[in-house]
């Protein structure tokens, strides 16, 4: 015999989407990126899903500091029942979804950044200057017109659109501890990307993106950049703390 899911609101399962897309989202998130204005309401919600075992916190009580923190939240195992009956997600996708507990906190920090950068580019958004945003769940959809970014998995793409222009941006986030062969290889695999011309061919889009990589210092990616890419670096890099602007307009040596 199967076990029936709980009833869970409208809104509720809007939340259950959202986190299968971020991974990992605090109350804020949650409240935020759909535009929810009372907190209230959002705390009864995620309390709900929590004794339904649709989500799951990382949450200590007991800690003076961790308690003044927002809770975050994942997908627990009835969430991720209730989107596999949907039949809208990859299985690929939702079998990832079971290891959210085990997840890192480098992983889990990224994730959370990921979310503050949507949240940025939301409220910069007004008017004729315009920003949307896909993430690493949204490529694996086939029927997206973004699945094309599935090889590459940059950790965020988003568009700026105002009357005069139409710009992209792929944002790469490396790890901390990311050792300096592999931060070598990303950084290759972006410039080579760019030069391949595949955005503009699976685009509208005649320019290339621009590719935004987030590093802890400015130290840790001069010299694996310097290393992996056949351009001259002041031509290609707009390097100001913690971020590489990787421009598609360099110079070949």
């Amino acid at each position: 015999m199967t076990n029936t899911l709980s009833t869970i609101t409208a809104k509720q399962q809007e939340i259950l989407k959202l986190i299968y897309r971020y991974r990992f989202l605090n109350r804020i998130h949650i409240q935020t990126l759909p535009g929810h204005k009372d907190k209230r309401r959002i705390i009864s919600w995620l309390k709900d899903l929590r004794e339904k075992q649709y989500v799951d916190w990382y949450y200590n009580a007991t800690d003076f500091i961790a308690k003044s923190k927002p809770a975050i939240y994942y997908l627990s195992l009835n969430g991720i029942r209730h989107l596999r009956e949907l039949g809208i997600y990859p299985d690929e996708e939702l079998r990832k979804r079971y290891k959210e507990p085990g997840r890192t906190q480098v992983f889990i920090d990224r994730c959370l950044l990921i979310a503050d950068c949507c949240i940025a580019l939301r409220a910069k958004s007004s008017g004729e200057l315009q920003y949307t945003w896909v993430l690493a769940a949204d490529y694996t959809d086939p029927d997206s017109e973004y699945n094309f970014l599935n090889e590459l998995k940059p950790h965020l793409c988003f568009v700026k659109q105002n009357d005069e222009q139409t710009t992209g941006y792929l944002l790469e986030v490396l790890d901390p501890l990311m050792p300096r062969y592999a931060v070598r290889k990303r950084v290759k695999d972006c410039a080579e990307y760019l030069a391949s011309g595949g955005w503009q061919d699976q685009t509208e889009y005649d320019e290339p993106p621009v590719i935004l990589i987030v590093c802890p210092t400015i130290a840790d990616l001069i010299y694996p950049t310097q290393e992996a890419i056949p351009y001259r670096t002041q031509d290609l890099c707009n390097i100001s703390p913690g971020v590489l602007h990787c421009s598609p307009k360099c110079t070949r040596l």
